[in-house]
């Protein structure tokens, strides 16, 4: 993963990937929950509350889960 060889990793527990997504992407991982009957997408990042209302927040995280999300409701 951290070379890049691979698009995505794959993991039994939520937590097991987070791991791994924020050290090699912090600011850039998305989360996608599979077998479920919803399309579920997270962004890797934590809420900020510490930043909130100060404008120094990174949209992209969550953009990134909202692109990914709306794929894969496309290609239901």
């Amino acid at each position: 993963m951290a070379r890049g060889d691979y698009d995505g990793d794959v993991t039994m527990y939520h937590d097991q990937g987070q791991i791994a997504l924020k050290l090699l992407g912090f600011n850039r991982g998305v989360t996608v929950a599979g077998g479920l009957p919803v399309v579920i997408t997270t962004p890797a990042h934590e809420t900020a509350f510490d930043i909130a209302g100060q404008g120094k927040a990174d949209i992209g995280p969550i953009r990134e889960a909202f692109r990914i999300a709306c794929a894969m409701d496309k290609s239901k």
